[in-house]
């Protein structure tokens, strides 16, 4: 837990409550029937800001109810809605209902030939194609993944105040059940899933205020703006590179992964470089598969080679290190930006030959 973080646990259950409350009225809830407990992302996605994508969703889990109840009958989305129970929804699927029903039949989900002549809006049919029966259903199935649920819904809370921010609204955690941001493939957030979120982030500084009204950080903002996600931004350290903090003595202990480069030598002469550049080298290598390090040792052992001479022969050196950073910078794309670790040893041992 971050130095200074302390969970309310009271006003976490005053929150819970406040949530409970907000999903109570707020008309933007599918109730639960057989099948299916609600709308997302046509496209699948886990959680959207999109009112256009929310709608989407909904026609597609509608419709994959009304078929296991009416397989033979072709519903228009008024009839539809009617008969699964969720007439209240009008006002907000009308605004989208044609845009929702064009992207559905675009991306193959509604079958062909629906249509008849001059139905628009409400009226508009509804009949899922095979595909589209298929993405209902793994949206159902999508519901169940509770590790993708409670990073999603990280990420869902994190953007939501974001934008509230961003236009000045209130960001009382408990409204977000009203915005699109509140869904998982379908189904409302739960009032636990929305405490343990603003919990883990404003544990790692990603939101300030309070439990029960967060404000959006600096380092939430950088989430938000510069990476995928708040696991993309937890992880930058790895995403970043594999980075070197070379420290101390003249055996150069070495230590790999730091997100920052901090270089302190006490002793610059070209031998402790090249022993230096030779240990990163080595190091770097084992982080490779098996089948890659060897020519990391082979470069390695050589340099170390001139660095127990007393006078290493420069052009020889100059070789091998050209030799490694080409290995560097072809290595797998996993450990990032590999010009990093050639720069720090480059500027060691540049640091022995001034």
């Amino acid at each position: 837990m971050a130095s200074g973080f302390k969970i309310n646990r009271q006003g976490i259950r005053q929150m819970v409550r406040e949530i409970e409350r907000e999903a109570a009225k707020t008309p933007v809830r599918v109730p639960v029937n057989a099948e299916t407990s609600g709308g997302g992302s046509a496209g699948g996605g886990a959680v959207t800001g999109s009112e256009l994508d929310l709608v989407a969703g909904w026609l597609l889990d509608w419709g994959y109810a009304y078929s296991k109840a009416n397989p033979s009958l072709v519903p228009s989305v008024a009839e539809m809605m009617t008969a699964v129970g969720v007439e209240g929804f009008v006002p907000l699927v009308e605004p989208h209902v044609e845009v929702a029903v064009a992207g559905l039949e675009e991306a193959g989900l509604l079958k062909d030939g629906a249509r008849t002549f001059g139905s628009a809006g409400m009226g508009l049919p509804v009949w899922l194609s095979a595909a589209g029966q298929r993405e209902a259903a793994a949206r159902i199935e999508r519901r169940k993944d509770n590790r993708t649920r409670r990073v999603t819904c990280r990420d869902a809370v994190l953007r939501w105040v974001y934008e509230q921010d961003a236009n000045g609204e209130p960001t009382n955690i408990a409204e977000i059940v009203a915005s699109p941001y509140g869904w998982f493939n379908g189904a409302q957030f739960s009032a636990a899933d929305l405490v343990e979120a603003v919990r883990f982030l404003r544990e790692r500084r990603l939101l300030g205020g309070t439990d029960e009204t967060p404000t959006i950080e600096l380092a939430g903002t950088e989430c938000i703006e510069q990476y995928g996600g708040v696991v993309g931004y937890l992880n930058r350290g790895d995403g970043a590179g594999v980075n070197v903090t070379v420290m101390g003595d003249n055996k150069g202990q070495l230590a790999v992964a730091n997100r920052d480069v901090a270089q302190s030598q006490t002793n610059t002469n070209e031998v402790e470089a090249l022993a230096i550049f030779a240990k990163a080298l080595r190091e770097f290598g084992q982080l490779l598969p098996p089948e890659q390090q060897p020519e990391y040792e082979e470069v390695a052992t050589a340099l170390e080679r001139e660095a127990a001479k007393a006078e290493p022969n420069k052009s020889w050196v100059q070789g091998l290190i050209g030799r490694a950073k080409d290995l560097l910078e072809g290595a797998p794309e996993n450990l990032h930006n590999l010009a990093q670790v050639t720069k720090v040893v480059l500027d060691i041992y540049n640091q022995g030959l001034s």
